[in-house]
């Protein structure tokens, strides 16, 4: 007597699986690069874009390095001359 070979349609835990990744990996740097932005805007930087976008698309380097390089940047709040 043979099996049938088992017929599974597509979707299920592994499509579940491949949206929470795909959602996970675009939000996490939409989120970070808008708070860098916030960031290096409220610091007066002539460049919160270019560090938005560096920190979209270069992650978590980029995001390191903000953060390292950040009072460089400019003071934390206007008039606060630290």
């Amino acid at each position: 007597m043979s099996l049938p070979l088992q017929f599974g349609v597509p979707g299920g835990l592994e499509l579940l699986i491949v949206l929470f990744t795909l959602v996970f990996s675009l939000v996490v740097p939409l989120v970070v690069s808008a708070l860098i932005y916030r960031d290096a805007a409220g610091r007066n930087s002539r460049h919160a874009l270019a560090w938005a976008v560096g920190a979209f698309f270069g992650s978590l380097v980029v995001w390191v390095l903000y953060y390292v390089v950040r009072d460089e940047v400019g003071p934390s709040r206007p008039g606060n001359e630290t």
